[in-house]
């Protein structure tokens, strides 16, 4: 097959697809039912109308939340909490903020070893 044949070929089938997709949204029909009706492979259908569809991503923007003042108070305190570590029946560890991660992870090993 020539190239030009193969173009002449590719723009047939895109004026195929481009008719049908035309179709379908005039129709008013869901596309499964438009392709049962027209014999289409809806995947086929599916691709082609992705090849249709305008391009244009919504803008993506950030929105502030104000927040009651009484909940951030809340969510700071509940997060102060310390840690606790239960190591066995009766070993109890509790771990405030900022607390060396190696210093504890050698202390659950010694009290495990025990």
């Amino acid at each position: 097959m020539s190239d030009k044949s193969r173009e002449a070929a590719l723009r047939e089938k895109r004026r195929y697809w481009k008719e049908h997709i035309d179709s379908w949204k005039a129709s008013g029909l869901k596309q499964s039912q438009y392709c049962r009706q027209h014999d289409l492979k809806l995947y086929q259908f599916v691709y082609w109308r992705k090849k249709y569809l305008p391009r244009t991503a919504a803008p993506i923007s950030l929105v502030r939340v104000p927040l009651p003042e009484q909940n951030i108070r809340s969510l700071v305190q509940s997060s102060a909490k310390p840690l606790r570590v239960i190591v066995g029946a009766d070993r109890r560890i509790e771990v405030e903020r900022g607390f060396d991660p190696i210093a504890l992870q050698q202390l659950v090993h010694t009290l495990e070893r025990m």
